[in-house]
């Protein structure tokens, strides 16, 4: 009885974590394709289908968009961005939303002046109609590495 009962607890377990870590790597991949979305190919109807109708946007500037105003802006910007790098640095689910904290560096050229970007990012991401979709976003600026 109890080698059953250890079993079936073992069991639960390892399909709790193998579903973390599922879901862990749908967070991520999504947080990847907004990323390339954003500071890469500007498509704005995958950035769209990235970002919830409720989002709010902050950026390290201290200014906020919501989905419409992030969407233009994001799409329609000149920057490119050069040496693009993300340094994960955490992941955890409260129910079915996923706090994401990374830090992306790059080199920003519009109008033909570099400068470098650092910046650490905390996100939000819910399902909805089970895809994650990016709810809020807040960027710091952070020291070059």
């Amino acid at each position: 009885m109890k080698a059953c009962f250890l079993s079936i607890l073992l069991f639960a377990v390892v399909n709790v974590t193998l579903a973390q870590s599922a879901d862990e790597k749908a967070v991520w991949a999504r947080v990847e394709a907004l990323n390339d979305a954003v500071f890469g190919t500007k498509d704005e109807a995958t950035i769209r289908e990235l970002v919830s109708t409720k989002l709010t946007y902050g950026h390290s500037a201290g200014n906020i968009e919501d989905q419409q105003t992030m969407i233009q802006n994001a799409s329609k910007s000149k920057a490119v961005y050069n040496n693009k790098s993300t340094e994960r640095l955490g992941l955890f689910f409260v129910d079915k939303t996923a706090i994401v904290r990374y830090i992306f560096r790059a080199t920003s050229v519009e109008n033909g002046n570099e400068a470098p970007l650092n910046i650490s990012l905390l996100q939000v991401w819910a399902k909805e109609k089970n895809k994650w979709k990016l709810v809020a976003r807040q960027a710091v600026r952070v020291s070059p590495k």
